[in-house]
């Protein structure tokens, strides 16, 4: 036998092209043969072929898009070669052996450089054909010099071909056996994740994290689509795919962008392949996305739809693999899962606003004012920005309950608790009965702050009063102020400061319940 030589240096002829040629190379996808290492099945294909038919060479080579690959060598080295060069595009592009007894007299190969140098003198190839019929490669031998190649040689090359396909059938049925229990193993993994307390971007990125390792995926992430404007909650890439996700944000940024539109009407797609996306979608396809598939996540409560949607995202750039059942039913599991925490994270929200929410008023309750001053006396100790804290007590309140019915009553407390709310950067709370409570917070350092914190105080319930007494209510309001640090050190003593002020004011007011609110310009510390 000759020495070995690079398997992509035999070869050299161009071939038509077959008239399935998509079908064909989609049947050789599926078996996921393509750029794997070598495996002793093939390797001992070939060298029963060598062994029996006496030649120096045999090779399993598949015949790609623009490349043939060899799988398995026998007397040459592996390698690849350029399609249009390659022996093996005619034999695929027939289902019977090719022989070819002398290349030096074939008009397709005497002028190769190969069969010039004598490094090849005779061919003979059999066609490696799928259950469905379709040529994805070949079992070939060589020899340096020609020779005949009788029926009997052409039948066992035949054989020894279809013994190829077999091993080819079963590692596929090996794969799709294994990727089974790895699918059934992903599924149990999403599920339990629905039973673990976990957020929203904690969730999503452990989905993802099973989604990339049971999936081939470059990028993949958790979108909202908010009209104040998008964000992704959770992302994770392979190689190639930061580049990736630097883009999509900058397009989501855009709601005019094509893109957004796309996300926000389709609530479930699946696109396979460049062709498909600029077909379907021209401004999802950049020259490196593949694949690409999206679902929305669908979550209960109220609000999704001014919220905007969430969106699971997955996609592949350089590789238009296919989404396969599995894959959609792993992305819904993980869509499912992740819709699960986004609906136990809004369920938290709404009964931790309703802690802090006052039933009757909208406003907040005495709890959220406690959390808010704890917060504003940490501001004040981390930036010297202090506040101004309002008491105030809806005077007229048992007139209108009397007279016209607590339904009033209650309509009243809205209205007064309405005008208060409407003020933009002021907290409005109730206390209870018809006590609220002020907190303005200074935003920049002032000498004449506290001054001008008190007049702004002093105006809105102005405000508040006349609008309810414009309703027909004869009602006012009494306001102490106290402000920290000038009035007090902390939370603790501007409660007890202010409270005391309105009652100061409360008193002075009882001779004429409906007259405006007036208070001094300076509120020097009073107890209650």
């Amino acid at each position: 036998m000759q020495p070995a030589r690079s398997a992509a240096k035999l070869f050299g002829v161009s071939a038509p092209l077959l008239p399935h040629e998509s079908a064909r190379l989609a049947a050789l996808g599926r078996y996921g043969i393509l750029d794997t290492p070598p495996e002793e099945a093939f390797d001992r294909v070939t060298r029963l072929a060598a062994r029996v038919l006496n030649v120096p060479v045999a090779l399993v080579n598949f015949v790609d898009r623009e490349r043939q690959w060899s799988k398995a060598c026998y007397g040459a080295s592996p390698g690849e070669a350029p399609r249009k060069d390659a022996f093996c595009t005619w034999t695929v592009f027939g289902e019977d052996v090719l022989v070819v007894p002398n290349a030096r007299q074939d008009g397709r190969f005497a002028q190769l450089e190969s069969v010039q140098r004598g490094e090849i003198a005779f061919y003979a190839g059999a066609p490696l054909i799928t259950p469905e019929g379709h040529v994805i490669g070949t079992l070939c031998v060589l020899d340096r010099q020609p020779r005949s190649f009788g029926p009997g040689d052409e039948e066992t090359l035949r054989m020894l071909a279809a013994l190829v396909m077999d091993e080819l059938e079963l590692r596929l049925r090996t794969q799709e056996l294994v990727r089974a229990r790895d699918h059934a193993q992903t599924l149990r993994d999403l599920a339990e994740l629905m039973n673990e307390p976990l957020a929203p971007r904690d969730m999503s990125r452990r989905a993802l994290a099973l989604l990339h390792g049971r999936m081939a995926l470059d990028w993949s992430g958790l979108l909202h689509l908010r009209r104040s404007g998008p964000s992704v909650i959770s992302d994770r890439m392979g190689e190639g795919g930061a580049a990736f996700g630097l883009r999509l944000r900058r397009r989501l940024n855009l709601q005019a962008d094509p893109l957004w539109a796309a996300l926000a009407v389709r609530d479930r797609l699946f696109l396979d392949g460049a062709p498909a996306m600029r077909n379907k979608f021209p401004h999802l396809a950049p020259d490196e996305l593949g694949s690409v598939a999206w679902t929305h996540l669908h979550v209960g409560g109220q609000g999704q739809e001014q919220e905007g949607p969430y969106v699971l995202l997955l996609a592949r750039l350089r590789c238009p693999a296919p989404w396969t059942p599995e894959d959609r039913a792993l992305l819904d599991a993980a869509a499912r899962s992740v819709g699960i925490a986004l609906e136990r994270t809004r369920h938290v929200q709404a009964l931790e606003r309703a802690a802090l929410t006052d039933a009757l008023t909208g406003l907040g309750n005495r709890r959220a004012l406690d959390t808010a001053l704890d917060e504003a006396d940490r501001r004040h100790r981390q930036t010297g920005l202090g506040y101004a804290l309002g008491i105030v007590d809806l005077d007229g309140m048992k007139r209108v309950n009397d007279e016209r019915g607590h339904e009033a009553g209650d309509t009243l407390l809205r209205e007064f608790a309405g005008q208060l709310a409407a003020v933009p950067g002021l907290g409005a709370y109730r206390l209870g009965g018809d006590e609220y409570a002020l907190l303005q917070r200074q935003t920049l350092p002032a000498d004449d702050w506290a001054a001008t914190a008190r007049q702004e105080l002093r105006r809105v319930v102005a405000d508040a009063e006349q609008h309810v007494q414009a309703q027909g209510y004869p009602a006012g309001a009494s306001l102490g102020v106290a402000v920290v640090p000038e009035d007090a050190p902390d939370a603790t003593a501007a409660l007890r400061i202010a409270d005391g002020w309105m009652y100061i004011r409360k008193r002075q007011r009882r001779p004429e319940r409906n007259a405006p609110v007036r208070v001094q310009e300076q509120e020097p510390e009073a107890s209650r």
